[in-house]
């Protein structure tokens, strides 16, 4: 009913508006010749559905007014940085539901609000509630006590605000009358203010809140863990990746560690055989082997084979049947023919049989 009468309204300044612009250009078409009048005429009528849309869509951006059915109010013991669950908290217990939208305001020690479950604002978006722009310490609001009403076809509704208490009562026009008289007289004569749509229109449009206590803990939850997965998970991809690092770096210090004692044992092993190929011993290994292999070849053997003081002598029995060039090849000399055969030995044998021949 309220809305249909602001409508009108509207529509009636809008239809002044389009007479005066009409006028206008009328004036104009005449001044500026034939045709004119008629070109503007049709961005006349586009200002004129533009300008409604705007104007209809007062109060502010929050669309129309609305006064829900199960609309509760209260007041609540204020405790610093809790408001918003305090509120939740009352306002759920009295709707009887998680989900619900809120309107307060907080005064020193208390927490004044209005409430209602959000399923019944789901068709009536974009709305607001003159009540909630009433609450102690708003703009509009006036000092407790007070009392509130609006009288529709459907129904009233009255909004009763104490010194310590908030009240909401819905009902039949004359009920809700009665009840706004006897609440005013046993508060003292506390005014009675009637909002009618010229009243609602002057008011600052207060906005619902919707909160869902378990939902907001819920989003915070997983938020957190999300945070902190993330985190751990950050944190323990930087521990792998500086073991990793470790281990990468200790296999290359082991790596090169082992490369450099096998350089080393090969440079050793190359050392060793140097010193093989260069040594006497070898050599005399070497001579050994020859005068060997030259007695096998003619079926002799060696009787001894003595180095002392850096000299090698030698004595070997070969059968008689063995030239002097063959003895010459391997060395020696003939001692003495014996009973097994020829004996023969080298130069330092000779020296050593003439030396103790002669002690």
């Amino acid at each position: 009913m309220a809305n249909d009468f602001i409508k009108k309204k509207v529509e009636r300044l809008v239809a002044s508006l389009e007479k005066l612009f009409a006028s206008l250009e009328t004036s104009a078409a005449a001044g500026g010749g034939a045709g004119a009048g008629d070109q503007s005429r049709p961005e006349a009528t586009g200002n004129k559905s533009s300008l409604t849309k705007v104007l209809i869509s007062a109060p502010g951006l929050l669309g129309d007014y609305y006064f829900p059915s199960e609309l509760i109010g209260g007041c609540c013991p204020r405790v610093a940085g809790k408001e918003e669950e305090i509120v939740w908290n009352a306002a759920a217990e009295a709707c009887d539901s998680e989900r619900v939208h809120v309107i307060w305001q907080a005064i020193e020690n208390r927490i004044w609000y209005l409430a209602v479950r959000s399923s019944e604002l789901a068709s009536h978006p974009n709305t607001w509630c003159p009540f909630g722009a009433l609450l102690p310490g708003m703009k509009d609001a006036q000092p407790a006590p007070v009392c509130y009403t609006f009288y529709s076809d459907e129904a009233a509704t009255m909004m009763t605000v104490m010194p310590d208490g908030l009240q909401i009562h819905r009902g039949m026009s004359s009920v809700v009358r009665a009840k706004a008289e006897r609440s005013a007289r046993e508060l003292g004569d506390a005014p009675i203010i009637e909002l009618v749509p010229e009243r609602i229109l002057k008011l600052t449009p207060a906005p619902w809140y919707s909160t869902s206590l378990f939902e907001e803990r819920a989003r915070r939850i997983l938020a957190t863990v999300a945070v902190v997965g993330a985190l751990s998970l950050i944190a323990l991809s930087f521990v792998i990746w500086l073991l990793t690092a470790m281990v990468i770096l200790s296999a290359k210090v082991n790596l090169s560690e082992a490369e450099r004692r096998a350089e080393d044992k090969s440079t050793e092993l190359l050392r060793t055989a140097e010193d093989l190929r260069a040594s006497p011993v070898r050599d005399e290994m070497t001579a050994f082997a020859d005068i060997n292999d030259g007695l096998l070849a003619v079926n002799g053997f060696l009787e001894v084979y003595e180095i002392k003081t850096g000299k090698t002598r030698w004595r070997a029995i070969v059968p008689s049947n063995v030239t002097a060039d063959r003895i010459n090849e391997m060395g020696g000399k003939t001692i003495e023919t014996t009973s097994t055969g020829v004996a023969i030995g080298n130069a330092a044998e000779i020296e050593y049989e003439a030396t103790k021949g002669r002690k």
